[in-house]
């Protein structure tokens, strides 16, 4: 698994912080940043888990923090024999120190760009944001698109707030050409990736629960959308009990367009390399359909066609 050449597009790197970069900057030892950064059991709820991001992002709130963090995640990546990856962060959590958007985006694009892969960020509103906190993400997005910026995200708990309350945001977003991915049909079930399709996304993070709806499932293939599987994060959040109850190979013997992501490594303590080995064990995935899974991920990500040409030549070269 380690040769094969891969692309991740769900990656957030507030939950992809080394535990050695945190024990080190909060001063505290690797057994209690470990136990602080990553679900130890599995949780009760993707709340529960997402309470895991309180740690990382109290050391992300200076630029040698964030350009060092983001460094560390692109050399994981690189480890990981990841050719691209799209990185999504929510800029508005990195502001409790005085930064600016601006000093945020460009601390971590400079991080990322110390290392020899290609990568590009994603910008999260949250869910429970204000309407103007979640505009300032549309307008940073607008501002930094082309230049290490490819698109933005909804992210958060999604159960408590359904993706049509951030229907105007979307509009917007539309209206201003900024290509777009949704959290949906995790934690809220079939309801949420529909209305997600909707609003215009054209990729759905995570998106699972569409197996439980032929509507859903019809709806994806129908509007050529790709889902943005996170196997290991799934089963951390209680939405399956183990990897051989999870429906990544009936979606994919269904002709859905799915992709392989972490999600978020070190929450998950889970690896890209990691993750392929147990999807081909636990499925018997061939490493062609491995491959048409990466293929999926050229075809959905927020490039250029001329972009997409060369990272497909790197794939199969």
């Amino acid at each position: 698994m380690k040769n094969l050449k891969k692309l991740e597009l769900h990656v957030h790197l507030d939950g992809s912080i080394r535990p050695t970069t945190i024990s080190e900057l909060l001063n505290i030892s690797l057994e209690k940043a470990n136990k602080l950064a990553m679900v130890s059991q599995k949780t009760n709820s993707l709340k529960e888990y997402l309470d895991k991001f309180d740690i990382p992002l109290k050391i992300m709130q200076t630029k040698d923090n964030l350009t060092r963090v983001a460094t560390e995640l692109a050399e994981d990546l690189q480890k990981d024999n990841v050719i691209y990856a799209e990185i999504r962060f929510a800029p508005n959590k990195h502001l409790e120190q005085g930064l600016t958007l601006d000093e945020v985006i460009i601390s971590i694009l400079k991080g990322l760009r110390k290392v020899p892969i290609k990568t590009n960020l994603i910008l999260c509103m949250m869910r429970g944001d204000s309407f103007a906190k979640n505009l300032d993400v549309i307008k940073y997005a607008k501002k930094y698109l082309g230049q290490g910026v490819v698109g933005i995200d909804l992210a958060g708990n999604e159960a408590a707030y359904p993706v049509n309350d951030y229907k105007d945001l979307f509009l917007l977003a539309k209206k201003e050409g900024i290509p777009f991915t949704i959290h949906a049909g995790e934690a809220d079930g079939t309801l949420s990736i529909i209305n997600a399709i909707n609003l215009g996304a054209k990729r759905i993070g995570h998106g699972v629960r569409a197996i439980e709806n032929k509507e859903a499932s019809n709806l994806i293939k129908e509007k050529d959308i790709t889902l943005e599987v996170c196997p290991k994060s799934n089963l951390d959040t209680n939405i399956y009990n183990k990897l051989e109850e999870h429906p990544i190979k009936k979606l994919f013997d269904d002709k859905i367009k799915v992709t392989i992501n972490t999600d978020n490594r070190t929450v998950s303590n889970i690896t890209l390399n990691e993750t392929y080995k147990e999807l081909k064990t636990t499925f018997n995935f061939t490493d062609e359909d491995l491959i048409t899974m990466n293929k999926y991920a050229i075809e959905c990500a927020f490039l250029s066609e001329l972009e997409k040409q060369e990272v497909l030549d790197l794939l199969i070269k």
